[in-house]
């Protein structure tokens, strides 16, 4: 089970940061149509995300590698901010809709009802 929730939130992550620096791609005039798309591995085959403290490490997690791999930057200007922001928060929202476990789902959104996911 924690192997197919790894392989299945690696590809979903990769999905979101795809999606998200295809929005990147497209405001971007000097970006290249055919640049490869970033990804990060996140694993947590160490962790038991029956337990709250484990869905807190994954978060992190998951956070910071939607931070790495959208290259969020404080020192650019509002939209490349904003774009950063927005390409985190969807890489996020995926991850944990993906591996659709209460306590990760309510740290991300605030109650623990597991999410439908695709």
């Amino acid at each position: 089970m924690k192997s197919t929730l790894h392989t299945t939130l690696l590809s979903v992550i990769g999905m979101a940061f795809g999606a998200a620096a295809l929005c990147t791609v497209s405001m971007s005039a000097s970006a290249a149509p055919d640049q490869d798309l970033r990804t990060e591995t996140v694993r947590f085959d160490d962790l038991d995300l029956s337990k709250p403290a484990a869905a807190k490490i994954l978060y992190s997690r998951i956070r910071g590698a939607a931070r790495d791999v959208c290259e969020y930057s404080m020192n650019g200007d509002w939209l490349e901010r904003e774009i950063g922001h927005a390409c985190i928060e969807k890489a996020i929202d995926n991850a944990v809709k993906k591996v659709n476990t209460p306590a990760l789902t309510a740290l991300r959104f605030g109650s623990d009802v597991r999410l439908a996911s695709k």
